[in-house]
């Protein structure tokens, strides 16, 4: 599967770069020094791009989102019983609750976890399995870049 299949699978607008970290060691060493901008769009969601992809968010009726990326992939999300989204892919669904250091944790459809935390630059540290981070920042337009 290519990189772009891959953050398709994973989902998440704000989080599709980190979360394909996690996806597989093939894909790994390529995306430690991807970077992914968002910024907000006028429909309320954020319009992101980096390492050939993008996509656009807007927020749905269930109190998520709704996504859309260049090839016309698509993913929605929805607030769950955890306090966090489960978010629907074609490879399953992403599953993301608070935890107790103020970020969130997420259950992939691969079943792998990543622990996200807020950090000094304004943003969040996501941790994966084996011990990778991405760490992403406020950029100037407000949304997030993450490398």
């Amino acid at each position: 599967m290519d990189r772009r299949a891959k953050i398709h699978q994973l989902g998440t607008v704000a989080i599709c770069a980190i979360l394909l970290v996690a996806a597989g060691p093939t894909v790994l060493a390529t995306v430690a020094t991807a970077e992914m901008t968002c910024r907000p769009n006028i429909f309320g969601g954020q319009d992101c791009s980096g390492d050939g992809v993008e996509s656009t968010s807007r927020p749905n009726i269930f109190g998520g989102h709704d996504t859309t990326y260049g090839d016309g992939a698509r993913t929605t999300s929805r607030s769950n019983i955890f306090g966090g989204q489960d978010t629907t892919v074609p490879g399953g669904t992403v599953t993301s609750q608070p935890n107790i250091f103020g970020g969130e944790d997420y259950r992939l459809p691969n079943g792998k976890t990543v622990t996200s935390q807020p950090n000094i630059f304004g943003g969040r540290d996501y941790r994966m399995q084996d011990g990778k981070t991405v760490t992403c920042r406020p950029n100037i337009f407000g949304g997030e870049d993450c490398r």
